[in-house]
């Protein structure tokens, strides 16, 4: 009989968990019909011609092509640039500089020189930007010569500008750099030009001294420049302008007879080309790369005809650039996306991807933060997404994007609206002007930079692409 109740016990309480494990499931097929989403609901209820689809693909036939501009602005920067480098894939860069310089202050009050001045002698003082190119270990040797061309500031200047033009053959001091110095460099400027010049200097005749014009008429400037016998393989510096002056120590007598020292008298010259300081002084670098020996070339033969380069190459200063083109086999696969019944693509997001070619740490090091997609390289002008100067002003980030990833090895940048407009102008005429080239630089702030990096290219395995996400229309 105890064993009968035991076993009625254990059938009761059997039979209750199965009616609750029932329950249960009959609560959760109702909460998930409940749930369940019909996606096609309401679709009778859209107009034919505003129904949708979303779709994504890969689309290659990019074909890329070296270039290089001679018109590339390099005045009005805060840098000059100065030296020689050899680089094992971009060659030689070489580069030198003209400025002028301006009255910044003297220490004698009212008089300026005073009376029977004396000169003692002239200090030229630099510091260097924290930027380089090249080795700085190896020891150049640089000449300034003073200019009897004139330099305006209100002039646009170029890489390409021959300095022979404004430069004379009188050289007026030369010293030697190593390394990378932190601190402000000091040159006692010594020898009988140097001294001829300082006097020069404290010449007021003429009125020399009254203003900007008349001061630019006698005092030209200087051009700065790699002596002869520098090495090649060196490096590049960048002269800082906001830090470069010109000290000119004289003293002065209590009367013509010069018999009684009054003051030691400092007079200080800029080169700053800062306008906030009022100073207004015009510079110009001339730079110049040499790719022969190198991979790099041909360059300019960006016609549809021409062989595709096998690797990109971007570089600053002035340097090789990839020119880019979107093949009529890309803009076909593009528009073979809008398939019947829809009428018109709407394009979400299209990101052209570019692979560093042998990426390492060396070569994100000298590879630029971020790079830029341009309609004109001449003028900077970019194309629709990369519109840096709305970027600057209004304090905004682009989904332009254009950053290296270092996680990755590649660039990806944003091009909706600029093959927006590529499908606009092939399926509907509108707009009439739709190009499909662009030219793939620096970002605008690393245009005087000494960056540098190669990508793959459409040639390249895997070739470069353009990941697209779109919206078909009826």
């Amino acid at each position: 009989r105890a064993i009968r109740r035991s076993i009625t016990k254990y059938w009761q309480m059997n039979k209750r968990r199965k009616l609750n494990a029932a329950a249960t499931l009959l609560f959760l097929s109702v909460l998930v019909s409940c749930t369940q989403m019909d996606y096609q609901v309401g679709d009778g209820l859209i107009p034919g011609d505003q129904q949708m689809k979303v779709g994504m693909d890969t689309i290659y036939g990019i074909d890329t092509y070296l270039a290089r501009y001679d018109s590339f602005p390099s005045s009005g920067y805060s840098y000059g640039y100065v030296g020689s480098a050899v680089d094992r894939t971009f060659g030689r860069t070489s580069a030198s500089f003209s400025t002028q310089y301006m009255l910044y202050y003297f220490t004698s009050g009212d008089e300026m020189f005073g009376t029977a001045p004396v000169y003692d002698s002239l200090v030229f003082t630099f510091t260097l930007g924290s930027g380089y190119y090249g080795d700085t270990t190896k020891t150049q040797r640089f000449n300034i010569y003073e200019l009897d061309g004139d330099l305006n500031v209100d002039s646009t200047y170029y890489t390409d500008f021959d300095q022979q033009s404004v430069s004379s053959d009188r050289l007026l001091y030369s010293f030697e750099l190593t390394g990378l110095p932190t601190t402000e460099l000091r040159f006692r400027m010594t020898g009988e030009a140097a001294d001829e010049f300082a006097r020069k200097l404290m010449d007021t005749s003429g009125r020399a001294y009254t203003g900007d014009s008349a001061f630019y008429a006698r005092y030209k400037g200087f051009h700065i420049v790699p002596d002869s016998t520098s090495p090649e393989d060196a490096a590049v510096y960048q002269f800082a302008y906001s830090n470069m002056e010109m000290e000119l120590y004289t003293h002065n007598h209590t009367d013509e007879t010069a018999q009684t020292v009054k003051d030691t008298v400092i007079t200080y010259y800029s080169f700053s080309n800062a306008s906030s300081l009022l100073f207004y002084n015009a510079s110009v670098s001339t730079i110049r790369h040499d790719y022969e020996g190198t991979r790099i070339g041909p360059l300019n033969d960006t016609l549809p005809g021409d062989e595709p380069a096998s690797v990109g190459y971007i570089q600053g200063l002035g340097g090789v650039v990839t020119y880019v083109r979107f093949s009529d086999e890309f803009v076909e696969k593009l528009l073979s996306e809008i398939k019947e019944p829809y009428k018109s693509m709407v394009i979400n997001r299209a990101t052209l991807v570019w692979e560093i070619d042998e990426p390492s740490p060396s070569v994100y090091e000298a590879a630029f933060s971020r790079i830029g997609a341009f309609s004109n390289y001449k003028t900077f002008s970019p194309i629709p997404d990369y519109n840096y100067s709305a970027e600057t002003n209004n304090d905004l980030s682009l989904l332009y994007d254009g950053y290296l990833d270092r996680t990755h090895g590649d660039y990806t940048i944003d091009i909706s609206s600029f093959l927006q407009k590529i499908v606009n102008q092939a399926k509907y005429g509108s707009p009439k002007d739709a190009p499909r080239t662009m030219i793939l630089g620096p970002s605008s702030g690393e245009l005087g930079s000494f960056g540098e990096v190669a990508l793959k290219t459409g040639a390249s395995d895997p070739p470069l692409r353009v990941v697209l996400t779109y919206t078909l229309v009826r």
